[in-house]
């Protein structure tokens, strides 16, 4: 239980950042290879951009949390937790391969916000 635990606090520190660059990797190859637009093309390029709109807010939490100036109980983080979960759901929504990127670095948002804050000594 506790292994499972570590691996929850370390990966809101280190999903988003690769998750994101990897989501924008594949959606650019994708975008080459066909030019069909549906929604889920919509849903993709919706999501990949919250998700980069919401690194710089992550990194400014993560360097708060590293200096030991950061709270569970701020509003930023309760936006972040809320944020994380509605991001969650419009990334099942993307295509393919940047599916699995976006949700990848939405769960680390998600266990930076939810599991990481308050856990390094």
């Amino acid at each position: 239980m506790v292994i499972l635990f570590v691996i929850l606090v370390l990966s809101g520190y280190l999903f988003p950042l690769p998750g994101t660059a990897m989501a924008w990797r594949d959606w650019l190859i994708s975008k080459k290879s066909h030019q069909q637009r549906t929604w889920r093309h919509a849903a993709t390029t919706l999501a990949l951009l919250l998700t980069t709109a919401g690194l710089p807010f992550w990194g400014y939490a993560v360097i708060r949390e590293l200096r030991n100036d950061y709270s569970y109980i701020f509003t930023s983080a309760q936006f972040g937790r809320w944020s994380s979960l509605l991001l969650l759901v419009i990334c099942a929504f993307a295509e393919g391969k940047v599916r699995i990127y976006l949700l990848i670095a939405v769960a680390g948002f998600l266990f930076f916000f939810g599991v990481s804050i308050g856990e390094l000594p």
